[in-house]
């Protein structure tokens, strides 16, 4: 289940399985054309909407419905337990350090000191809770200093990767 905010609107929960696509736990009453990879036709109750994804920065998105341009951000159940967790890594502007989100043991390191790092870049694989958390570089930038090494008992919020 994933959670949208479009403009000022209150979130929406959007749950889509087996049975169906379900808006805040009522079922869609609607269809959705895929066009192409940032094109969908939307037909709901006898209209026909247009939607274009216009630009996509990780979870934050410009839509275009029709002729109306809307922001959206979207969640998931991840964000839900790191902003829990006080680890809210998206709502920083300018990111220095990825800091451990919870306790655990690192698996393995991707990234060097002097690497260039692009968003959504694997840095480090984190288990914790038996589960296997692969941390993502948040943005570009140069890695200058690698905290941590394979093996390494970490703790929440101990700083592992500094960026410059």
């Amino acid at each position: 289940m994933i959670e949208i905010k479009a403009g000022d609107t209150e979130k929406i929960k959007v749950e889509n399985n087996k049975e169906g696509v379900f808006l805040d736990g009522k079922p869609f009453e609607g269809e959705i054309i895929k066009i192409n990879d940032s094109s969908y036709k939307v037909f709901k109750s006898n209209k026909i909407f247009r939607v274009d994804i216009v630009e996509r920065h990780g979870k934050e998105m410009k839509l275009k419905v029709n002729d109306q341009v809307i922001d959206v951000s979207v969640t998931d159940h991840i964000d839900h337990i790191l902003d829990k967790l006080g680890m809210n890594i998206a709502a920083s502007a300018v990111v220095s350090d990825i800091k451990a989100p919870m306790p655990g043991s690192i698996l393995s390191v991707s990234v060097a000191e002097g690497d260039e790092v692009s968003e959504g870049d694997p840095l480090l694989v984190l288990e914790a809770m038996k589960m296997e958390n692969v941390i993502k570089s948040p943005g570009e930038g140069k890695v200058s200093k690698v905290h941590i090494s394979e093996k390494e008992n970490v703790e929440k919020n101990q700083v592992l990767i500094s960026f410059e």
